[in-house]
């Protein structure tokens, strides 16, 4: 398929701070004594930075003002950012990949925009994108499609060739429900459905070495009725710190549509 422009997700796509999300809403409302910040902190997920600390606010009475609440938390998540999170392996390489192909890239989130752009900053992540958008400045959260259609517009993409890079399943779910080509990166630091997910985009990846700008464009869609899985099946065999066992690989193998090989990897395929 074609991409010509292409849409990332931040958190838990590009950057590994899924653990500190999981964390910081539940310690922030264990902080101020609210019962069962677990369970309320992953059923209010999807809402915009701002808006989840106003309705903590609005609803619990955390600090003295919707402003005092979000400046609170957003004071806490920039330290824990800085100090607990880092890009996931491969992320610069592939933005890299892209970025010379000239294929201009964006970024939509939950997270505040300028929060992002000092946290990419830190990384030196920030100069491979045209700019960082909030859902909460767009108006919908990304169970609905419209923060890919802003994204794709600012762009000048179409929705047939803009690929969208997401973890989230409400955020792979509705991109791909919209038409985008979808890549699901699947990290599993809260128990998500990988068959949902599998169900639910074009390519299914468990990190940037399973992907490359050559697989994106050989890739078909299969045909509509067609009654197949639509995900991509890639398998990455990686020979260090020991090789796997022939068998396990090449059993493996016959699964998958693509086999990709790192470090000694292409020795255990040989061998296989």
């Amino acid at each position: 398929m074609d991409i010509n422009s292409a849409i990332f997700d931040c958190d838990g796509t590009l950057l590994d701070s899924m653990p500190m999300w999981n964390k910081v809403f539940v310690d922030w409302l264990t902080r101020h004594h609210i019962e069962g910040a677990a369970e309320l902190a992953q059923r209010y997920e999807s809402l915009s930075f701002d808006d989840e600390c106003f309705f903590f606010h609005d609803r619990y009475g955390i600090c003295t003002s919707r402003e005092a609440a979000y400046e609170e938390l957003s004071e806490e998540v920039i330290r824990r950012y800085l100090t607990e999170v880092k890009p996931f392996p491969g992320v610069r390489s592939f933005l890299g990949r892209l970025r010379s192909s000239h294929i201009p890239l964006i970024i939509v989130s939950s997270t505040p925009a300028q929060i992002l752009r000092n946290v990419l900053t830190h990384f030196g992540l920030l100069s491979y994108f045209k700019d960082v958008l909030y859902t909460g400045d767009i108006g919908h959260d990304k169970t609905e499609p419209e923060p890919y259609f802003a994204a794709r517009d600012a762009l000048g993409g179409t929705t047939e060739s803009t690929w969208v890079f997401e973890d989230a399943p409400f955020g792979v779910r509705s991109a791909h429900a919209a038409g985008f080509p979808t890549v699901c990166l699947f990290n599993n630091h809260d128990g998500r459905n990988e068959a949902f997910l599998r169900a639910n985009c074009d390519i299914f990846a468990h990190g940037w070495e399973e992907l490359s700008l050559e697989l994106l464009r050989d890739y078909e869609r299969p045909a509509k009725g067609s009654g197949h899985n639509p995900a991509l099946e890639v398998l990455m065999v990686a020979g260090s710190p020991r090789l796997s066992s022939p068998a396990l690989i090449s059993r493996l193998a016959r699964q998958a549509d693509y086999v990709i090989a790192a470090d000694r990897g292409a020795e255990a395929l040989m061998a296989a």
